[in-house]
Order: structure tokens, then sequence, then C-alpha cells
């Protein structure tokens, strides 16, 4: 290669390259920009706190939203630090939290998982963890997530009982072998490109014989959805710009295979992932007794496999 040729390519190579290493395989490895935060729940008037479909009354079980909202005394991450959810809702923000840390409290007792210990993989800044902090005495908490901005305030703003590990895109948890009752991860299978199964042998690892997993993803049910869905829908629409052809691929059943789509070439953010029931059985399976797979249960796209441990 010559001189010349070299200086071309390393100046096509660098529009996508990140500008360092660590952003290329995480995000903000050295932030220092302050946060911004809004008020703590216990703050908000409790009129803000409205009740709907994502967390209806009966999953309360039979307690006031009111008693929910009193134990939480920490801060809400401004929107620019909560990795999308929600923006410029605090009070439905809590809400979501509070009802995905409500659903595996109950999956944990449907399958008589008593939980002393308590990973959240891709925990963002503990949109779920918050409440497992406020709402439990549960001494054994973990996070981790692969944004070193959500690590850090995390950190900064909950109690010492959560440890929480800014991970990299490369597959490894430091935890202990056998040590977690219940794993989950919201809306991170979901956007996994490559190594997969090395992330899902890792939370196996983990967990402990007969310990949970509680993992979203888009599925048979989410394919169904976005057939039926209008042009509005946000999801269907990133689906279309990364593939000119997604349309013409929604006409048929959801593929057997699992299907990734690539919206940018670099960087850990970088994809969104189909999963079929079969593909899911059939390779997931093997390290996950499926237990079942809950058809919309995260947002209003995202379903919800929960597994044990063989």
């Amino acid at each position: 290669m010559t001189n010349k040729n070299k200086t071309e390519f390393e100046q096509n190579w660098s529009k996508f390259r990140m500008p360092t290493w660590e952003e290329d395989i995480s995000r903000n490895h050295d932030t220092l920009k302050p946060f911004e935060n809004s008020s703590a729940p216990c703050d908000i008037p409790i009129e803000n706190f409205k009740l709907g479909d994502f967390l209806p009354k009966e999953l309360l079980g039979g307690k006031s939203l009111l008693e929910f909202i009193k134990k939480d005394h920490y801060p809400i991450p401004a929107t620019t630090d909560r990795e999308g959810y929600n923006p410029n809702f605090d009070s439905r923000y809590f809400l979501t939290g509070l009802s995905d840390y409500l659903k595996i409290a109950t999956t944990a007792k449907k399958y008589d998982v008593d939980i002393k210990s308590y990973f959240d993989f891709g925990c963002a800044s503990g949109r779920v963890l918050r409440h497992f902090c406020a709402q439990s005495e549960i001494q054994d908490l973990w996070g981790s997530d692969i944004n070193g901005r959500h690590i850090k305030w995390l950190n900064d703003h909950l109690p010492e009982r959560l440890k929480v590990i800014h991970n990299s895109c490369i597959p490894h948890i430091p935890i202990a072998d056998n040590s977690m009752d219940v794993v989950s991860a919201f809306s991170v299978f979901t956007h996994i490109d490559t190594f997969e199964t090395a992330w899902l042998a890792e939370l196996y690892r983990i967990l402990k014989p007969g310990g949970l997993c509680y993992l979203t993803v888009h599925n048979d049910d989410t394919w169904k959805l976005l057939q039926n869905a209008g042009p509005e829908n946000g999801v269907l629409s990133r689906f279309r710009q990364i593939d000119p052809n997604f349309d013409e691929l929604l006409m048929n059943d959801i593929p057997k295979e699992r299907r990734c789509f690539r919206y940018t070439p670099v960087g850990p953010y970088r994809a969104l992932v189909l999963h079929s029931n079969d593909y899911l059985h059939k390779t997931w399976g093997r390290f996950f007794d499926i237990l079942e797979i809950r058809g919309k249960a995260h947002g209003y796209i995202q379903s919800v496999l929960i597994g044990r441990k063989k």
C-alpha cells in the first residue's frame, strides 16, 4: 500500500471509528459532566402519578400506590440520563420501573424463588434497581451497564448495598459463579448484535441452580404487532430506516432464525434484533428451561422470556 493510498484508507476509516477504543466498546468511560436530577418521587405531588395499563392496580398487591411512592427518596435522573425511558415524564418513569420490579417479584414468588440476590444486566441509571433499593431489604444487589455515566449516577445516588459495574460489549460479567437468584435484562438482548450466546452463558454462569432469568425480546408477538402497526409506530419506522425492504419481509411470518438489523457499523449501540419463538426454544433453551414467554409484557412491543437455570 502506497503512502497516498494509506492516507486515503485512514481518512475513510476515521469516518467510522469512534474517537477512542473505549468508546467503541462502551460509552462515557470517563464522564465528568454534573448531573441535573429531578425531584425524588416522595417529593412529587401524588396527583402526578396515574396508574395505567403498564401498572394495573392488582399488581400493587393490595397496597396503595402512595406507600410505594413515599419509600423512594432517591432523585430521578434527568431525561438525558435515563436511556430514553419516558422522556420528560418523571412520574411515568417511576411507575414503569415499579411495574417491572413488581412483575419480577411476583414471578419469583410464582416459581418459588426467594430473592436474596439480584442482578440487572443493562440497568441504565436504575429504572428498576431503584425499586429494589427503595422497596426491599435485599442486600445483595448488582447492576451493570455499557454506559459509564449511568454507573456513576448509580454510585452517586443509590445506597452502598448496590454494586454496579461498567461493562463493555465484550462478554464478561465479573460476578461469582452460582451467586444470583434472579437476573434481568430489559431491552438488552433486543440490541445485542454479536456474542449473544456468550452473554447468555455469562448469565447462566452467575445464576444459582434453579435461579430465574427475566429477559425481554422482540419475538413472534412483536412481529404481529409490527404487521398491524400504523405508520406512526416508532419501532417500525426504525426497522424501515435500517432495511428499505422491511415491509416486504413483514408480509411473511417472522424469520425462523435470529435476525439482526444494524443501523451503524461501530459503537456498542448499533442494532435491533428479532428472535422467533422457535429460535428462542432451540438456542436459549440450551441454557435455560424456558418456563414461559409473555407476549407484550414490557413496554408496548417487547415480550418477556422467563427461564430457569437447568
